[in-house]
Formats: C-alpha cells, sequence, structure tokens
C-alpha cells in the first residue's frame, strides 16, 4: 500500500475493530472543556432559492485511544435529494482523524460525487516533520511543507468550535490549515451575535463568521460563506449561508443527537415544541444516519 494511505487505513481498522484490544498505557484526555463530544450529530436541510435539495449530516462517530493521544473519527456525508437527486446526484463523504488531545488534523479522507464529477483526495500529517502527504485520485502521493498543528479544510470546524472562549465581535482568529497542495492561515472574522429561527420556528441565538475562503470542504472556496453558530457552550453550526453567482445555497439545522443546543421557544408559545416535538432545551433524538459509517 502506498504511502499516505497506509496510516488512514490502518486508523480505520482500528476504528472499526475497537473493543477487541486496547493499548495497555493510559491516553491522555482530550483537551479540557471540548464543545463537543463523541455521538454528537448534526442533520441539515440544504436548499437553494428557498427550495429544498439536499440534505447534509455531521457527526462524530468514534473514538480511538492511542499512546498520546485520543482520536474522534469525524463525518461529513452530503447529498442531493428529491428532485434534484433526479437531474443531478451528489454524494460526498469526508472522513477526519482529529486529534482531541493537541487540536489537530491526524488525516483526512474525502470522496467528491456530484454528478459526473469524482475525486478523491487522502491528506496524511507527519506533525514531527511538520509535512502533508498530500495524494489524489491515483497519484503517486507527494510530500509538501505544512504548519505545525495543521488542520484539514474539514477539521478546521472543530479547531474553531474549540476557540469559541477567544472569540469576540469584530475580531479573527486564524487556524492552520493545509489543503490542495498548499498552506495557508484560514482567518474566520466573527461578525456580529444574531437570533436566528430555524424552518421548526424554534428560535437560536447564535454568533455569526465569515469565513476568509481558500479550499474545498466546510469552508469552501466557492463565493462568500456565512456560518451561524450557536451561542453556547456547544457552540455548533447551526445555519450556513453560501453566495454563488445566482443567489445562494442554505444550511439549516433539521436535527440533532449529543449536543445541547440552547433553544427558545417561539414568541407567544412558552411550551412550543422544538424540532420533532422535543420540549424546550431537548435534544432531537434521531435514527441513525444512512450511508453512516461509510466513506
Amino acid at each position: 500500500m502506498k504511502r499516505g494511505t497506509a496510516f488512514l487505513a490502518a486508523l480505520a481498522l482500528a476504528f472499526s475493530t475497537w473493543g477487541v484490544a486496547q493499548e495497555q498505557t493510559e491516553p491522555p484526555s482530550p483537551a479540557k472543556n471540548l464543545p463537543f463530544d463523541i455521538g454528537e450529530r448534526l442533520v441539515y436541510d440544504v436548499s437553494w432559492m428557498g427550495i429544498k435539495g439536499g440534505e447534509a449530516f455531521l457527526y462524530i462517530k468514534n473514538q480511538l485511544e492511542m499512546a498520546d493521544s485520543t482520536v474522534f473519527a469525524v463525518n461529513l456525508i452530503a447529498r442531493s435529494t428529491g428532485w434534484l437527486r433526479t437531474f443531478y446526484k451528489v454524494d460526498d463523504h469526508s472522513f477526519s482523524y482529529f486529534d482531541a488531545v493537541n487540536i489537530r488534523s491526524l488525516g483526512v479522507d474525502i470522496k467528491i460525487s456530484e454528478g459526473d464529477y469524482r475525486k478523491s483526495k487522502v491528506i496524511e500529517f507527519d506533525h514531527k516533520r511538520n509535512v502533508a502527504i498530500y495524494k489524489v485520485d491515483n497519484d503517486k502521493p507527494e510530500e509538501y511543507p505544512a504548519y505545525h498543528n495543521s488542520h484539514d479544510s474539514f477539521s478546521a470546524l472543530y479547531a474553531f468550535r474549540s476557540m469559541r472562549d477567544k472569540i469576540k465581535i469584530g475580531e479573527s482568529v486564524m487556524i492552520p490549515v493545509f489543503d490542495d497542495r498548499k498552506k495557508y492561515e484560514l482567518e474566520i472574522k466573527t461578525l456580529r451575535k444574531e437570533r436566528i429561527t430555524l424552518d421548526s420556528g424554534a428560535m437560536i441565538d447564535t454568533v455569526v463568521v465569515e469565513p476568509q475562503l481558500k479550499s474545498e470542504g466546510i469552508f469552501q472556496r466557492r463565493g462568500s460563506m456565512t456560518v451561524w453558530f450557536s451561542d453556547d457552550k456547544v457552540f455548533a453550526p447551526v445555519q450556513v449561508k453560501s453566495k454563488i453567482v445566482i443567489g445562494a445555497f442554505y444550511a439549516r439545522l433539521r436535527e440533532w443527537r449529543g449536543a445541547d443546543i440552547n433553544v427558545i421557544a417561539p414568541a407567544g408559545a412558552a411550551n412550543a415544541a422544538q424540532p420533532g416535538g422535543a420540549p424546550s432545551n431537548a435534544r432531537k433524538e434521531i435514527h441513525d444516519t444512512p450511508g453512516a459509517g461509510s466513506n
């Protein structure tokens, strides 16, 4: 097996056999007060010009205890649905291995399937050498310089969430990222606080940010993007707006699990139900994500 895929394959095997064998040494605990944990699942409806055409699943599937770290397996599935899937089939899968002790990425496996377009991308980080091993489709793996404790474009989302106590209105934070054969500092500017209403009618207080887009992934480079994070201890992304040439795409939180998002009952309905009939401040229980566990 070629370098650049062997490491991630070994990690995937370790996750799949977790519970069968474990290291005897006690691994370090994840960084204190992380706003997310194993079992968090977020489900979004994706729409364009007010017309629903897809859904996305974002969840922390599993964890692996290693000698020097605790690793979270983070999965993203995005797919077209309904009428749009008939004309344009989208099935994108991303699997990132997030070092929850050192707050960095160990690697990411991305598979893109959009219409006739296909792309497979694997990045493995060698943090001791500050190197990223990059492989696209069947090309030979290549090494590129990377920042210390770099992130992939997917794990950058979780790195930002872990920085919630440092977020200030009008200021930016920088996250070291490697993608598309280059390293760069991802700037995320905090714009304002805002109360939004989800399609369910539930209201959530949020912190609104704008990533400076440079690569594919959660923070994509196509057009401009605005993200609304819940203004609470979990700091979860509840809404994303991505502007394109014509109109904008929205991803709005529909269901969640394992994330204690602070939901405010709609005005005039103190006992109003949250998505799925859950009481205020409850977590919406969802079924296993279709296709979960595959990448």
